[in-house]
């Protein structure tokens, strides 16, 4: 691929015209660089090395970088990440590939059901590694939760929409649904009813392209995971618990739940919201805010409620509140 073509294509001004004219290989990582290669730099260091490992032209945003790139070929870009993921949908077209913006609930539902991963590849959140992924992998499905990753890959992209046919059947509680996707009905399974539209979702993706897969084993997701502290109810149970943990790791679902949890049947449920400081929570006037792993379990500890809904992204947090607890 000609300079003239790699610059058109990634909207680069050529800085500096080496001797190299045309290069065969891209890659991301300076270490990784051979003669004549594509290199896409971060820093100086990185440019350094690049240009020690002979790279017949170099890619840069910061412009630190100019100083070491005077004897070789030099594209300047102003979104590095953005340009690397432009060559990589040049260079792997419709034809060879099919790239899918999927929403993070999506995914993770993606990856419970899925029998069989030979033939899709889940691109990283590192960006470096998705662009290698993309370019040395073979694969023809990729599928990402970064959305500038896949819009600079595809313009116009976005988050798959389509759903397999279903609807819930019974939902008591937040904590157990009964459904049917298809044809099938899955009964009190563990999950909440918030997200079976992720899961069709994901069940439609798998069935657009082929991929093997199984509802069976749908379980709690980083998303939604309660902690039953009192004991997991029975299914005849399940309706009402004294008292429940939730963690989940966005406040769109801690809404909608403890709007649900606010009226169940005839019972009023009391739930109190934790969130790091500064968090801004709407419609709850006075949520408790926590700074450590300690304060959340504190919480847990004194204070009344039926429902206490954690926000928070920390996957560990589960198992220090199970130790606690002895759950």
């Amino acid at each position: 691929m000609t300079i003239e073509a790699i610059a058109a294509c990634i909207n680069a001004t050529v800085t500096h015209t080496g001797v190299s004219h045309e290069v065969f290989r891209a890659t991301v990582y300076a270490r990784e660089c051979e003669g004549e290669d594509l290199c896409f730099v971060r820093d100086l260091s990185e440019a350094k090395e690049a240009v020690q490992k002979g790279a017949g032209a170099v890619v840069y945003a910061d412009e630190t970088c100019e100083s070491v790139l005077r004897n070789v070929t030099a594209l300047k870009v102003a979104d590095l990440k953005e340009a690397a993921f432009s060559l990589a949908g040049y260079v792997v077209s419709d034809e060879d590939a099919s790239f899918e913006l999927l929403s993070e609930k999506q995914m993770t539902f993606l990856k419970m059901i899925l029998q069989q991963k030979s033939n899709i590849a889940i691109l990283p959140d590192d960006w470096r590694k998705a662009f290698t992924l993309i370019m040395e992998s073979g694969k023809r499905l990729f599928a990402g939760t970064d959305e500038s990753m896949l819009k600079a890959l595809r313009k116009n992209k976005k988050v798959y929409d389509k759903r397999a046919p279903g609807h819930i059947v019974s939902a008591d509680s937040l904590f157990r649904t009964t459904f049917k996707i298809n044809k099938y009905i899955y009964q009190y399974k563990q999950m909440t009813f918030l997200h079976i539209d992720h899961l069709r979702s994901a069940v439609a993706f798998c069935e657009a392209y082929e991929l093997p897969y199984s509802i069976d084993k749908v379980t709690y997701t980083k998303h939604f995971r309660p902690l039953f502290l009192e004991g997991e109810p029975s299914v005849q149970e399940v309706m009402k618990n004294d008292k429940v943990v939730i963690l989940s790791d966005n406040l769109e679902d801690i809404l909608q739940a403890r709007e649900y949890a606010a009226d169940i049947g005839h019972w009023m449920a009391k739930t109190i919201v934790m969130v790091p400081p500064k968090t801004k929570v709407e419609g709850v006037k006075y949520p408790t805010f926590y700074r450590s792993d300690e304060d959340i379990l504190e919480g847990i500890e004194t204070l009344g409620y039926n429902y206490l809904f954690v926000y928070t992204e920390d996957e560990g947090l589960q198992h220090k509140i199970r130790s606690r607890f002895g759950i």
